[in-house]
This record gives C-alpha cells, sequence and structure tokens, in this order.
C-alpha cells in the first residue's frame, strides 16, 4: 500500500514551519511475489537491534569504521561497521528526537522535536546546541568541517562542527503543501559543493563552505488544478557521477543536468519520491508507485521497466555490485538485473516498514527500518 505524507507549511510558524500533518493511503493491494530464478547470492551479513525510528528520519552514519543509529527514545548505538558488535551505546535524556544521525570524531548530530540541532559526545554529553526555525526535515549532513541542516520550512543552515557557530543559511519559501521526504536528500561532493532538492520541483547547487548558489535548475514544474496536483518536490538524493547530476520529483519526472552549468540534458515523465542510483549505463528510479525504471543516462531512452514490485512500499534503489537493490515494506530485499531488470536475487530481512534509501558503503549495503532493526546487505 502507497502511503503518502504531506507537511502544510504555515509561514509564520517559528517551532516546525508545520501547521499540521496528514497520512493518506493508497488502495492498492501489494502484488503478490512470484518466483523467481535466483542467480545472484543476496546475503544478510550481519543484523542488530537499533531504536525504533517512530516517525522520525534516520539513516546510519559510518566514520572510521563504526556505525552509529539513532531513534526518536534519544539512543544512539555504535556498531562495528564489520562484524555488527555493539561497541557502546548511550541516550540523551529528555530528548524525542526526530532525525539523524551523522557522526564525525568522537562527536553526532541529531534533531529533536522541539527544532533544534544537537551535538553530542560518546557518552550523551551535550557539546551544543542550536534552535532551529524548523524541525528537521532530514538528518543532519557532517562534511567540511559542517553540519549542514534541513529544516522543514525550506531552510538551509551550515553550522561548525565543533562549536556550532552559524556560518551561513539559504532560504527558499516553501509552497503551503509538501512531500515528507523519506530518505536523506542532501548530497557532499568533496569539500566544495552541496547538491540538494527543494519544493517546487527544483535542483539546487551550493558552494558548501560559503552557501553561495552555484546553479539552480527545475526537475518538474507544478501543474494541475488543485493544491495537492501541483505538489511537485524533489524530496529524494540527488546523484551525481562526474560529468551530471541526476534528481527525481514527486508527482514530476526525472531529469539528468550538466554538472557544471546545470543545462538540462535529458528529462522523462516518472515520479518519485523514493530516490535513484546511477551507474555508468543508466540511472535506475523507484517509482511512486514501486515499478523500477531504467533511463539510458546519455539519452533518456526507457530502457526497462519491471512492474513485479509494485504496491510493495519499494525504498529507493542503490547499485550493489552490478546489480540493483531495493527493499519492500514487508522486509524483503531484492536484487534485479541492471542489464534488463530482471529479478535476480531475493531474502528476507526482517527490517519492515516505510524505509529510507540503504546507504552503500564498499560492498554493502546498510538498511536501518522503523521497526527497529538494522541489516546489512552483500
Amino acid at each position: 500500500m502507497i502511503r503518502h505524507t504531506f507537511i502544510a507549511v504555515a509561514a509564520s510558524t517559528l517551532l516546525a514551519g508545520c501547521a499540521s500533518w496528514f497520512e493518506g493511503a493508497g488502495t492498492y493491494e501489494p502484488t503478490p511475489l512470484g518466483k523467481i530464478e535466483q542467480t545472484v547470492p543476496l546475503n544478510m551479513k550481519w543484523q542488530a537491534g537499533v531504536p525504533d525510528s517512530g516517525q522520525g528520519l534516520f539513516a546510519p552514519a559510518y566514520h572510521q569504521g563504526v556505525l552509529a543509529a539513532a531513534g526518536n527514545n534519544g539512543e544512539i548505538v555504535l556498531l562495528d561497521a564489520i562484524t555488527g558488535k555493539k561497541n557502546a551505546s548511550f541516550r540523551l535524556k529528555g530528548e524525542t528526537l526526530g532525525a539523524g544521525v551523522a557522526a564525525g570524531d568522537n562527536a553526532y548530530f541529531v534533531g529533536n522535536d522541539k527544532g533544534e540541532l544537537i551535538a553530542s559526545d560518546g557518552q550523551g554529553k551535550v557539546l551544543w546546541r542550536q534552535k532551529l526555525t524548523s524541525v528537521l526535515s532530514e538528518p543532519p549532513l557532517l562534511a567540511a568541517g559542517l553540519v549542514v541542516a534541513h529544516t522543514a520550512d525550506g531552510r538551509l543552515t551550515a553550522f561548525d562542527e565543533k562549536d556550532g557557530k552559524s556560518i551561513w543559511t539559504q532560504w527558499q519559501a516553501p509552497p503551503s503543501l509538501m512531500v515528507r521526504a523519506t530518505t536523506p536528500v542532501m548530497l557532499a561532493v568533496g569539500k566544495e559543493v552541496l547538491v540538494t532538492g527543494v519544493a517546487g520541483g527544483k535542483l539546487a547547487v551550493y558552494n558548501l563552505q560559503s552557501g553561495v548558489p552555484l546553479w539552480e535548475a527545475t526537475v518538474a514544474s507544478p501543474r494541475g488544478g488543485s493544491e495537492l496536483e501541483r505538489v511537485t518536490d524533489v524530496v529524494s538524493q540527488p546523484k551525481f557521477d562526474g560529468r551530471r547530476v541526476c534528481a527525481v520529483a514527486y508527482q514530476g519526472r526525472v531529469a539528468c543536468f550538466d554538472a557544471r552549468g546545470g543545462n538540462l540534458l535529458w528529462a522523462r515523465e516518472v515520479a518519485s519520491s523514493r530516490g535513484l542510483a546511477m551507474d555508468g549505463r543508466a540511472a535506475y528510479v523507484t517509482a511512486e508507485d514501486g515499478a523500477l525504471w531504467a533511463f539510458d543516462i546519455e539519452t533518456g531512452r526507457n530502457l526497462w521497466k519491471n512492474d513485479a514490485l509494485r504496491y510493495r512500499d519499494v525504498s529507493g534503489p542503490v547499485m550493489l555490485g552490478k546489480n540493483i537493490l531495493v527493499l519492500d515494506g514487508e522486509g524483503y530485499a531484492h536484487l534485479l538485473a541492471s542489464e534488463d531488470g530482471r529479478l535476480v536475487g531475493r531474502t528476507r530481512t526482517g527490517a519492515e516498514g516505510t524505509l529510507s534509501q540503504p546507504v552503500l558503503l564498499g560492498d554493502a549495503a546498510y538498511v536501518q527500518a522503523r521497526n527497529g532493526r538494522l541489516v546489512v546487505l552483500n
């Protein structure tokens, strides 16, 4: 069953920029899983219990061999990234978290339900906290000595990693209704560039150190007669391959742009809030209905489409070796062949619930599910 969560934004509110939350559910039954010829092994390397996500947006963060995972109860768990062994855990007392985590040198960064960005050490001692103009809409991004916060009112603010000093801020007035992200959206390219989706179907590129806009491009333009029909947000992470930046919009299209100047290279009609992956041949997109699409990376020509996972609450894709990995809401992981979209591998992980896009580290994919399970697949 497809679920969409929207944020109604009140421009005058200081706390979350959110006047109300509401959720609508589709009426489609999940497509039953058919038998497949399993030609590629898909293994669970390890699994571990982590804090439940609740209604927050959480994804694991890697730093120097350690994987950090946070939950809405204020707990942060530190795991050995190779073995899954629990190294430590600590709790931010009295905090209900809504997004996290980013991990640095003995410092962990999360957002709470009061619209604050919190930096903590590895024992739960608060190093600094900053009041934001709204609650975080995704986990903070740690890059080049900065912690970047993306809030629900459309503001980007960069803080010094060490002391929390505000370095720069950018703001674009959001529409009155936006899609809530289900996966991290910001992408740091090296130490100099920040790429992110923004409301209104746009892709924005900033100088990471100064916040100066480098270019902005439209992935999809709002259309339709009602306010709901005109919601066209980029709420999944754009991808960069050295030459081009590609992104996909909810109720919109997938588009690729020249990375230097933002000129449109190609665009195709497909809607997604789940995300995309890229390799040297194609861009792969999980559509809003769970179908998987592949588009030629040079021309945008449709290469294939797989409908076998429709309405199964499918995550955004990642490249696992030469194949494409997605997970569904019932906790099944699926491998698709990149050349033709055939299902070539499957395993049940127990990671159930609406899933953020897996985090790819080397030859393994890390998945944090809402039910408090973290699994590693390879």
